[in-house]
């Protein structure tokens, strides 16, 4: 039986690549795009560059109405998913809904049809390391007792900036890492690096195929809770 992943932001840079890789390697690829268009063509893309099973899902990371409605409608079709790649972010102000209330909303709404033993795979950045905020915050993030509704409740109070919102999604992947171990779903945060996108410029040191492969390493890593880059831990 075929693996289903689902990727979001997947119609463009990182979340494409990892979408193209994975469908050449026999996945059923859900490409969660918010502009339902563009998801579209890129799964017809991916479809005849790959020869691969590619099929589009209209979702947007920042509201609530749209992932909802994508789950409900992944819901009606039957479809059991086997990884989760919470790939949308943006760079510039407002990050914290995109980076960090996207990805925590996205999971909650798929839960119910991630299967036992799942993965999930936070994209994050090496800007959300924790020697990078004002020790206050340092302590906040790296308390081991933290629980996710006390994040959530700090985040909605922060200042919005980058560094902060991906290392609030570090401290969510931890969290969520627990949470979900009973039901053996590992989840874990992988930084592509600073990559040739949109998003990351022209003069990034790292190729998209580069920064996809870091993250890849997120969908069948046998950890969880981590903090990966090129398949090795790194510092929170």
């Amino acid at each position: 039986m075929a693996r289903t992943v689902l990727v979001t932001g997947a119609n463009r840079g990182i979340g494409q690549q990892v979408a193209r890789v994975l469908a050449e390697q026999g996945w059923d690829v859900l490409v969660a795009a918010r502009d339902r268009k563009k998801g579209e063509s890129t799964a017809a893309r991916l479809r005849r560059d790959t020869g691969g099973r590619l099929k589009a899902v209209e979702l947007d990371v920042t509201s609530d109405t749209s992932v909802a409605t994508a789950a409900q409608k992944l819901r009606d079709g039957a479809i059991r998913i086997d990884a989760l790649v919470n790939n949308a972010g943006v760079y510039r102000p407002p990050t914290l809904e995109p980076n960090f209330f996207g990805p925590l909303r996205v999971t909650l709404a798929l839960l119910p049809l991630l299967r036992d033993g799942a993965t999930i795979t936070n994209v994050t950045s090496g800007l959300g390391a924790l020697a990078n905020l004002a020790p206050s915050e340092q302590r906040f993030l790296a308390n081991p007792a933290l629980t996710r509704e006390a994040l959530v409740a700090h985040v909605r109070e922060v200042t919005d900036e980058y560094g902060f919102s991906k290392a609030a999604l570090n401290a969510l992947t931890r969290i969520l890492a627990h949470e979900l171990a009973p039901r053996q779903i590992r989840v874990n945060a992988t930084d592509p690096g600073w990559v040739r996108t949109d998003m990351g410029g022209r003069n990034a040191p790292r190729s998209i195929e580069e920064g996809a492969a870091s993250v890849l390493f997120g969908v069948t890593a046998s950890e969880t809770g981590g903090i990966f880059r090129n398949g090795r831990p790194i510092a929170p």
